[in-house]
């Protein structure tokens, strides 16, 4: 398949700079990241396979719900980090360490098993593109830093990977269609979800940054997540 940091699966990617909102897309695509499609389905896939999961966790930790809305924002944002920092290590000739990969991966994916086949997979598929992703940032930090990369200390080098990556993204070309409410960056969520800014309290409440538990309780359940 083929962010703010991310953790388990439901958490926001972040850290996402330099991004052109709005624009012209295909139909069917949800970003165009350098030239590379991004597509509803895509998204459409992991916000389910997210959403599965949240549901799941909910019955052994608090998992607040959110809107399906929401849901579908942070699934976008997490394929727009996967792919960005895919170009940007090849852009810069850096592999993945694997030894980060495989501590990542061991963290995240005891969390899938309770997953049905379909949505284990796509959630296993994605935090692997992830994982890469986050093993290039830190041979990235180790690079800038002059650290070893070690999956001890991963977070330290992943973060400064991440500001050496904010460095190239100021030359990437990345569309983002309005309906995932991009902010002026392009990053999902940050917007208000439209062309028009929202003018009711109900449509101001599916664009604030916090999902006001009220606003949550009067959507449908076919358009809620968890809880």
């Amino acid at each position: 398949m083929k962010l703010r940091r991310v953790g388990p699966a439901f958490l926001v990617p972040a850290l996402l700079v330099g991004l052109t909102a709005c624009g012209t897309l295909p139909p069917g695509v949800a970003s165009k990241v350098n030239g590379t499609e991004i597509t509803r389905d895509q998204v459409a896939e992991v916000s389910e396979a997210q959403c599965a999961l949240r549901e799941e966790l909910a019955g052994t930790q608090t998992v607040p719900a959110t809107s399906a809305s929401r849901i579908s924002q942070e699934s976008l944002g997490l394929l727009l980090d996967i792919e960005l920092t895919r170009q940007f290590g090849e852009d810069q000739g850096i592999e993945s360490d694997p030894a980060v990969v495989r501590s990542l991966l061991t963290q995240v994916e005891p969390l899938f098993e309770p997953l049905g086949e379909a949505d284990r997979e796509v959630m296993t598929e994605v935090f692997q593109d992830w994982a890469e992703g986050r093993g290039v940032l830190a041979v990235a930090g180790g690079e800038e830093t002059g650290q070893p990369v070690a999956a001890a200390q991963s977070e330290q080098l992943i973060n400064a990977g991440l500001q050496v990556r904010e460095q190239w993204l100021e030359d990437a070309d990345v569309e983002t269609d309005p309906r995932y409410a991009p902010d002026k960056d392009g990053f999902p969520g940050g917007g208000d979800g439209s062309v028009s800014k929202p003018t009711s309290d109900f449509a101001k409440g599916a664009t604030a940054e916090e999902v006001d538990p009220a606003w949550l309780s009067g959507l449908p359940a076919g358009q809620k997540c968890g809880g």
